[in-house]
């Protein structure tokens, strides 16, 4: 048990280590089209949940761009990260806008959250839970801290993303190995969010096309050109990623569930 458990924290703190390490870049590349893409869908499900006076928390809030998204929504949020490097971004990102009094930022393991139960009216996970260990105790934490009936979306890169593809390679060609499981495709996401007691409601995915044209996506500089071909893509996109058959070939997998 003693064992396990310093595997834990050696990987806990692996992952720490990386995003310290490349906040800023990490920063710059959400500001590429593939990114875009995933915040829009993102930020109109936020938009719809919306209730006066809800309070929200990102979990995993990164440089903070969804943490400004839900503020920008109208909640109360508190962005919630392990990275000092990923917090320190978020907050001098905060400082250029004028909703600094409904963000807080704080630095918290995602699997240890310290709040009362049955706190948030929503939460967000994007981009965590196919990095952090213990992603089934994150899922469970959070199921305790979300109030009866409330919504957590979640957003993992699928299992063909380029990202992931790349990301594995370099794993190989470093002879480095995964520390710890990963949640890796839709399935096990379903399946995973429903023994941790969440209804999932919808599903989005950004299927075929835009992986197509990657090469655009991942390039600010062609956000104009990107930005036309995945408005006329996005709809066909949509009705690809709900074909059993091609769900796995989305760029992101797009949760939205509530608490049982």
């Amino acid at each position: 048990m003693a064992e396990a458990s310093s595997r834990e924290t050696e990987a806990k703190l692996e992952v720490m280590t990386h995003f310290d390490k490349d906040a800023s870049k990490f920063d710059f590349e959400r500001t590429a089209l593939g990114y875009r893409l995933r915040h829009r869908l993102v930020r109109n499900l936020l938009i719809m949940k919306y209730r006066f006076g809800a309070i929200a928390l990102d979990l995993g809030c990164g440089t903070g761009e969804y943490t400004l998204s839900l503020a920008e929504a109208g909640y109360d949020v508190i962005g919630g990260d392990f990275s000092k490097g990923m917090l320190a971004v978020a907050k001098s990102k905060v400082k250029r806008h004028k909703l600094p009094e409904k963000i807080q930022f704080i630095r918290l393991e995602s699997t240890k959250l310290p709040f009362r139960n049955e706190a948030f009216d929503t939460i967000t996970c994007i981009a965590v839970l196919d990095c952090v260990p213990g992603s089934h105790r994150l899922l469970v934490e959070a199921n305790r801290v979300l109030k009866h009936q409330a919504t957590f979306i979640a957003c993992i890169d699928a299992l063909w993303s380029p990202y992931r593809i790349s990301r594995n390679v370099q794993l190989v060609v470093s002879h480095r190995r995964r520390r710890h499981a990963r949640i890796s495709n839709y399935k096990e996401l379903k399946r995973t969010l429903t023994t941790c007691n969440f209804i999932i409601e919808k599903f989005f995915g950004d299927v075929l096309f835009a992986q197509i044209i990657s090469h655009w996506l991942y390039e600010p500089k062609e956000k104009a050109l990107a930005g036309k071909v995945l408005k006329a893509t996005q709809p066909i996109d949509r009705h690809l990623t709900n074909m059993p058959l091609v769900k796995s070939l989305s760029e992101h997998y797009i949760i939205e569930a509530r608490k049982k």
